[in-house]
């Protein structure tokens, strides 16, 4: 199963990165945001209509993911996929409140990635994940 990605990061070449892969796999990308309110304005914009978020930590403007990543489970049931460089164990513990898909450090690789992607998309279709 295919999914419907939101892309949430202030960092233009790393977001056009991610789009480009989530593309060559077979994913829609709903858009980017590069903080909290364009992120909650993109979600509002499909509706909610995202399969998963794709999630910095630190965002642009003093925004912060964890609490973008909130808004987004509470308001449309939206997970979330950390990736950033900034996943120390405080962060990851006070993220999993959210119910996060998982975690990815900075640098990711596009295996990484892509890996978590097909855990969600199974878990969606009820079918195995296949390495």
């Amino acid at each position: 199963m295919l999914l419907r990605v939101m892309i949430v990061e202030d960092e233009m070449l790393l977001a056009m990165d991610l789009e480009d892969m989530l593309r060559d796999a077979g994913h829609t990308v709903v858009g980017q945001a590069s903080d909290m309110h364009q992120a909650i304005s993109l979600a509002e914009k499909v509706q909610g209509k995202v399969d998963v978020a794709i999630m910095d930590v630190n965002l642009a403007r003093g925004s912060n993911g964890i609490v973008t990543a909130g808004e987004l489970r509470q308001r449309w049931n939206i997970p979330s996929l950390f990736v950033s460089g900034n996943l120390d164990e405080a962060t990851r513990e006070v993220a999993h409140q959210w119910n996060p898909i998982g975690f990815v450090g900075k640098p990711y690789s596009e295996r990484e990635v892509l890996t978590w992607l097909k855990i969600v998309s199974s878990q969606r279709s009820g079918a195995e994940v296949k390495d």
